[in-house]
């Protein structure tokens, strides 16, 4: 049976300082603002806790399951909108076109 692994705010320290890293060297390498990291740990900074993931090798959705709203990026498609919608310039030009006809 597997388990995966509780990823809170001490496990994932725990993880950078095992591999020597910090939250702030990450930020940097993936040039972001030095804060981001540490925003990311807490919930602020999406871009942060995605630095975070890649750094130490665990993919985004195991490490913050709920933390962050899921994007267009997360896999399937959560929209119950199927059909796209027409502009109002494609409207008007039926609607024009019906009345000349």
């Amino acid at each position: 049976m597997t388990t995966t692994k509780k990823w809170d705010r001490r496990a994932i320290k725990d993880e950078l300082l095992r591999q020597n890293k910090t939250l702030t060297g990450i930020a940097r390498d993936k040039g972001l603002n030095e804060s981001a990291c540490r925003q990311g740990i807490i919930g602020a900074s999406r871009k942060g806790a995605e630095a975070i993931a890649e750094a130490l090798g665990v993919p985004f959705r195991d490490m913050f399951p709920d933390a962050y709203t899921l994007g267009r990026h997360d896999g399937e498609e959560i929209t119950s909108n199927k059909t796209p919608r027409d502009s109002a310039k494609t409207r008007r030009a039926v609607d024009n076109a019906r009345s000349v006809a």
